[in-house]
Order: C-alpha cells, then sequence, then structure tokens
C-alpha cells in the first residue's frame, strides 16, 4: 500500500542521486519524473491534488530539516534561511519561490494559511515555476540531509527514516 508521504520520499531520494545533478534534460532528471509522474496521475484524474500533496510534503519536509539544522547549531531558522539564500546568489541560484515558501513555513504566523496562499498564488501565476519549487525543495532536502550527516548530527539514513516518520505524522493527523 501506497502512503501518502511515498511521493514526497521518492523526490528526496531522486534529488539524493548523483545522476540529479548531471543531466542534460529536464526530462532525464529523476527529480523531475517524480514531479512528473505526480502531474500526470493528476491530468488522468482531473485534478491536482497529487502534485499538491507533494508540495506541501516537500516543504514539510524542507522546513522541518531547516528546524533541525537551527536547533542543531543554536540559531533561528530565519539565520538558516538566510545562509541558504546568500550561498544561492553567490553560486548564481537565485531561489525566491523557495526562500519566500520556507519563509511562510518557518518566520510566518503559526499554521498553514500562509503557505497555502503562496502556493496557490505562485500556481496560478506561474505554474512552471510551482513546478520548479517543488524540485528546487528537493534539491534543498538533500543540501540539508547533507549538511545533517556532515556534522555528525544524524546519518543519512537515519534523517531519511526520520524525514518519512515526520511525514507520516503531517499526513495522518
Amino acid at each position: 500500500m501506497t502512503s501518502l508521504q511515498d511521493p514526497v520520499m521518492d523526490l528526496v531520494r531522486a534529488s539524493l542521486d548523483p545522476a540529479a545533478k548531471t543531466v542534460r534534460k529536464r526530462t532525464e532528471s529523476p527529480v523531475c519524473r517524480v514531479v512528473i509522474r505526480a502531474a500526470e496521475a493528476d491530468l488522468a484524474a482531473g485534478g491536482a491534488d497529487n502534485v499538491n500533496m507533494l508540495a506541501v510534503g516537500a516543504g514539510v519536509a524542507a522546513a522541518g530539516l531547516t528546524a533541525w539544522l537551527a536547533q542543531e547549531r543554536d540559531v533561528d531558522p530565519a539565520a538558516i534561511i538566510t545562509e541558504f539564500e546568500k550561498t544561492a546568489a553567490v553560486h548564481g541560484h537565485p531561489r525566491a519561490p523557495l526562500v519566500e515558501m520556507l519563509k511562510t513555513l518557518l518566520t510566518g504566523p503559526a499554521g498553514m494559511n500562509q503557505t497555502a496562499d503562496f502556493m496557490v498564488r505562485l500556481f496560478h501565476d506561474d505554474e512552471e515555476a510551482f513546478y520548479d519549487l517543488i524540485v528546487d525543495l528537493g534539491g534543498y532536502i538533500a543540501s540539508c540531509i547533507g549538511l545533517i550527516a556532515a556534522h555528525d548530527i544524524s546519518s543519512r539514513d537515519d534523517t531519511l527514516d526520520a524525514l518519512d516518520d515526520m511525514l507520516d505524522t503531517f499526513y495522518n493527523s
């Protein structure tokens, strides 16, 4: 039986796959293929539930890992977001939608309303940017997992297990 968090975990594992960084065409990317599968399932069903659940789950995973890193480094989550934003800009990778989503999840008012508003607005304003956000969330999550392992906070496998448990709790609460 497929769990609600399985597509998010597929996105995370695809983002950790070295092939995700070497592909030349988007359709060859293991990360993009996860998003494409969700979009194709939505087309067949005449809705957007799969893509929305993937985006929300990836956002929750990114926020959870950011909060974990912040706690371990004894800083505010906003500091982790600011650090990521600066690093991305230095490398020529502006990530405005990703940073904005993380801010709505971690530094905005409690609850998901502001995040839902952001996501709905992004989807209606620029559908391609919405799909890019999901791909970027996967990359960000993979980076967080790498940082957690590099700082000897948790191994990659243990972090994946913890992330799967966190998403199971999120989707089933």
